[in-house]
C-alpha cells in the first residue's frame, strides 16, 4: 500500500491510499519528533508510516483535529471516512480541540476535501527503493474530476439528498381555536425542501 499524505489550501489534511485500508483506522498519531505518522486500527494494531512528513507541514497539521482516511482506485473514491488526529506526547489536545465534530456528512465532506487538494507528500510506500512509486497516488486522475465507485455513490447521494422539514405551526383542528378552516395562505401541513419548492398540503376529511 502506498499513502500520500495530502492538503488543501485551507489547512484541511487527510491520508490517501492507492488501495483500500483492510482494516478500519480508528486514529492517526503524529510523532513531531521524527516526524512519522501512525495509523491506530480499531482491533488494537498499528502501522507506522515509513517516510516523514516535511517539517513545513508541522503547523498546519497542528491545527487539524482530525483527518481524512481514504483511497482512490482506478480513478474513483473507494473508501471515505474521518477519523481523530492526535500528537504523540500531547495528553491535552483533545482537550483543546474537543470542539472539532465529526461531520454529520462523511462521504461529502471527503469529496469536498479531496476535490479540494492542492499540495502533499509521499508519506508510505511498500518499495521505498522503488523511485517510480513516489509520485501522487492519484495518478493520472484529476481531483477535481473524482467520483466515488459504485459502492459508495448510492450512500452519497442518500447523504446530499434534500431533507424534509416541517414548516410554520402544527395541523389546526376545526373547533380548536383555530378558526376551523383553511384559511388563505396557511402555512398548515406544508413540507418545506432544500431546494425551496414547497409541497401543497394533503386534503383532510372532517370526521
Amino acid at each position: 500500500m502506498n499513502i500520500d499524505l495530502l492538503f488543501t489550501a485551507q489547512g484541511g489534511a487527510g491520508l490517501i491510499a492507492n488501495e483500500n485500508f483492510v482494516q478500519k483506522v480508528a486514529g492517526v498519531v503524529f510523532d513531531t519528533h521524527s516526524g512519522l505518522l501512525t495509523l491506530e486500527y480499531v482491533d488494537m494494531d498499528f502501522l507506522e508510516l515509513n517516510i516523514p512528513v516535511e517539517g513545513e507541514f508541522n503547523a498546519t497539521l497542528d491545527m487539524c483535529g482530525q483527518i481524512h482516511i481514504g483511497a482512490v482506485k482506478e480513478g474513483n473514491i473507494a473508501q471515505a471516512y474521518q477519523v481523530p488526529f492526535m500528537l504523540l506526547d500531547d495528553p491535552y489536545r483533545m482537550e483543546s480541540l474537543k470542539h472539532i465534530q465529526q461531520p454529520p456528512n462523511p462521504l461529502e465532506a471527503f469529496n469536498y476535501f479531496v476535490k479540494a487538494t492542492v499540495f502533499g507528500q509521499p508519506v508510505h510506500r511498500d518499495d521505498l527503493g522503488d523511485e517510480s512509486a513516489m509520485g501522487c497516488v492519484l495518478g493520472d486522475a484529476v481531483p477535481s474530476a473524482l467520483q466515488f465507485a459504485p459502492h459508495l455513490a448510492r450512500r452519497h447521494q442518500m447523504e446530499i439528498a434534500p431533507k424534509a422539514s416541517p414548516s410554520g405551526p402544527g395541523p389546526s383542528i376545526p373547533g380548536l381555536g383555530g378558526g376551523g378552516g383553511h384559511a388563505s395562505g396557511s402555512a398548515i401541513g406544508r413540507i418545506t425542501r432544500g431546494t425551496g419548492n414547497t409541497i401543497p398540503p394533503k386534503k383532510t376529511s372532517d370526521e
